[in-house]
């Protein structure tokens, strides 16, 4: 890497520097080249400390290892993004190490290797884990892309919300599994954990509708509605057909009880908003008269 990666992004970097006149596209494909290639070699020099050589080593350092690396790329990202004057480059460098991040989680933490269903160490104490910072980094950068970047693209930000909503409620999931199943998520789902599971899902839900009401946000009210709509057809499938007597019974009046009071929440939303329109509608009637 010292010998042959480095020589080359510095190289690149000198070009760009040199500034030729007539050039400009060569200038922005060198400048690109040299970053990814200073990345790499970041990345790189960064796997040396954690020295993840075997699988046990994995197990116990993996997730650690990528959060604090996305961490880094994170607060690399905010640094550029916040840069004084709001220059070009260093705001499109802060995007990009922002995608980046948000990729790497991706692909790695969320898809590839999520503790999940790959044995990995997240940490003995409930809540106060790797899991976190983990999902924390990725849902913060979420929050910064949607208000900075793309604040322009309602699209972009409808769909930045739906990932978002996505992230808070694996990380609930994960987080419930965790109190079951320890610092490795790999031990057999119980009757208990499976009910609690939709407990929890009803729950985040919940939050999201509340959150779309506090911020009049309809994206977060329809996903708070699409979660829950998940969350009974789960009861009504999976957990009531392993359920009988008065524990099949207690877990309808639950729901139940839970719709009603959704209804009732969301009937109180909609006289309130209406309530709202038309007032502003009288107040702009006056304005005319």
């Amino acid at each position: 890497m010292l010998r042959y990666v480095v020589p080359l992004a510095a190289g690149l970097g000198g070009a760009v520097l040199l500034r030729p006149e007539g050039l400009a596209i060569l200038k922005r494909l060198a400048a690109l080249a040299a970053g990814s290639l200073g990345l790499i070699v970041l990345h790189v020099a960064y796997k040396h400390v954690f020295a993840i050589d075997d699988l046990t080593r994995f197990a116990r350092f993996g997730l650690a290892e990528r959060t604090v690396w996305q961490a880094l790329l994170a607060l690399a990202a905010f640094a550029l993004g916040s840069w004084p004057g709001k220059p070009t480059i260093p705001t499109r460098a802060g995007t990009a190490l922002a995608l980046v991040a948000l990729a790497h989680f991706a692909v790695f933490s969320l898809a590839l290797q999520n503790p999940l269903w790959t044995e990995q160490a997240v940490g003995g104490w409930p809540i106060a884990n790797l899991l976190l910072p983990a999902y924390g980094v990725a849902i913060g950068l979420a929050v910064w892309l949607r208000d900075g970047p793309a604040a322009a693209n309602r699209r972009l930000q409808l769909a930045i919300d739906a990932a978002i909503m996505v992230l808070v409620a694996l990380l609930a999931l994960s987080e419930l599994r965790q109190l079951f199943s320890g610092t490795v998520l790999l031990s057999p789902l119980g009757q208990q954990e499976d009910l609690l599971r939709s407990i929890l899902a009803i729950a985040v839900a919940l939050g999201f509708l509340g959150w779309g009401a506090r911020t009049g946000q309809r994206s977060w009210r329809i996903g708070s509605l699409v979660l829950i709509l998940l969350a009974v057809i789960k009861v009504f499938i999976f957990d009531a057909a392993g359920l009988e007597g008065l524990a099949r019974i207690a877990s309808f009046l639950a729901l139940g009880l839970c719709l009603i009071g959704i209804g009732w929440f969301y009937s109180r939303q909609l006289i309130g908003q209406s309530r709202a329109t038309d007032a502003a509608e009288a107040a702009q009637l006056e304005v005319r008269v």
